[in-house]
């Protein structure tokens, strides 16, 4: 028996609205997030810089240029656990407001000269 178009879109509906109901870390348990990340480091989103860093997630570069990248960001062990428990909808809801959170930089402010 076939399934109509209504009932085709509202399966669709139920299961998108679903998995904007979950983290990235409930997705990963699911099995979804288990792809090889294939973008440069320079590319890669702070998500999968953390999962390829800190959770071992399978990536085309090598761990080197990757670790490159999480230091330049500053990224933290902390910083990963956060947003890899936040919900899909929190951060789409941050990101169209513009109030995406940053790690905090580490970079060493300049010394300035003695008048």
């Amino acid at each position: 028996m076939a399934l109509s178009w209504w009932s085709k879109s509202l399966t669709l509906g139920l299961v998108t609205m679903s998995l904007v109901g979950c983290s990235a870390q409930q997705s990963k348990s699911l099995g979804m997030r288990s792809s090889t990340v294939k973008s440069v480091p320079q590319k890669m989103t702070n998500l999968e810089l953390c999962e390829t860093f800190a959770y071992s997630r399978k990536a085309k570069h090598s761990r080197v240029a990757i670790a490159s990248e999480w230091t330049r960001r500053g990224l933290s062990h902390k910083y990963c656990d956060k947003i890899s428990n936040e919900y899909y909808l929190t951060t789409a809801i941050k990101k169209l407001a513009n109030t995406e959170e940053k790690p905090k930089s580490k970079k060493v402010q300049p010394v300035k000269p003695v008048k």
